[in-house]
């Protein structure tokens, strides 16, 4: 399980003081290496027990913020509880035993106050990208934190990516992509699978339910499998509210119904739900690229003047027929070129 303490020194002076109070009592410090784009430190070593690992973070102005523990005996906790401050929950399951005020509080109307309760907990948090975009997928990506890596994804600049420029989102997804480690799931729905699923549950906010719940369940599962001692303790998700909560719980199977649901408006305020924003355009933009190479034109985003017109030019060359393999075909937009 993981512990966290809080180390605030510039960088170097960070890692000199580390490394010297592990050797000091009679550790082995075997090694450090640079993650995160160098906004995290992993350091590993041993001690006459055991193994130990863990990462130092630090931020934009090259000041460590804390250190992350992910493995290591019983003393040498003990030697980091007595020579360094915790941050405040002093590990992942301490903060996540402390129960979200219940939804049907005043307290809860109050969305900052959610947004802090749920920062200081493990949870799950999923968004997506091509809902409101003619040509391309649909995208939903779900992402796992845990309390220590807030800091860390606030300092990597990570926000709605609707806020941020192509280019940003795509290091953004790739740093996120090495931090989370297998701590995130993408569901991918091409044109042709969307228009199958849109027939059949005739509405979007459906299908949105149904997406989100599957990214749910399927980091679930995959969290069961990291956490060797039994199933991660993940007891709360967010996503953006798109429509009411129990479209989403029940789309929600066994492992999904244990954990408690959180919709509120712009939910890409919780660094978990912007963290899979980021990583579900970035599979959106690339997406729509294999398609522009593929059929030889470039496929605009969104939904306006330009887009009708290119999707004029693409049943030109290529027919009525294929457009369903590039477009959402229930918008508007297929009428209007049905009826021209």
């Amino acid at each position: 399980m993981s512990k966290v303490y809080a180390l605030i020194k510039p960088r170097a002076e960070a890692v000199a003081y580390l490394r010297e109070l592990l050797t000091g009592h009679g550790m082995e410090w075997l090694g450090e290496e640079t993650v995160n784009q160098g906004y995290g430190m992993k350091i590993s070593g041993e001690d006459q027990v055991a193994a130990f690992s863990g990462v130092l973070y630090f931020d934009k102005k090259g000041f460590s913020s804390r250190l992350v523990m992910n493995k290591g005996s019983e003393g040498l906790f003990q030697l980091l509880e007595e020579n360094l401050a915790h941050p405040g929950a002093q590990n992942a399951a301490e903060a996540d035993r402390a129960a979200i005020t219940p939804a049907t509080d005043k307290t809860m109307a109050d969305e900052p106050v959610i947004l802090e309760q749920l920062a200081s907990r493990a949870h799950i948090g999923t968004d997506e990208s091509g809902k409101g975009d003619y040509f391309g997928p649909l995208v939903v990506a779900g992402v796992f934190i845990q309390p220590q890596d807030v800091a860390v994804l606030r300092e990597m600049g990570v926000a709605d990516s609707k806020t941020l420029a192509a280019k940003k989102i795509k290091s953004l997804a790739e740093s996120l992509r090495e931090l989370l480690q297998g701590r995130f799931n993408v569901v991918y729905i091409g044109p042709e699978k969307y228009n199958e699923l849109y027939a059949k549950m005739g509405n979007l906010n459906k299908m949105l339910a149904w997406a989100h719940a599957r990214v749910m369940e399927n980091l679930l599962e995959r969290l069961e499998m990291l956490e060797k001692s039994g199933r991660l303790d993940c007891q709360y998700a967010l996503t953006d509210k798109f429509g009411h909560e129990s479209l989403i719980q029940r789309a929600l199977m066994q492992k999904g119904r244990q954990i408690r649901l959180v919709q509120i408006p712009r939910g890409e305020r919780d660094p978990a739900v912007a963290a899979a924003s980021v990583i579900a355009r970035d599979v959106f933009v690339h997406k729509m690229d294999e398609l522009a190479q593929k059929y030889g034109i470039v496929l605009p985003k969104g939904c306006n003047e330009q887009v009708r017109k290119t999707a004029q030019q693409f049943v030109a060359k290529y027919g009525q027929d294929e457009l369903g393999k590039v477009a959402k075909l229930h918008f508007k937009t297929t009428q209007e070129l049905r009826q021209n």
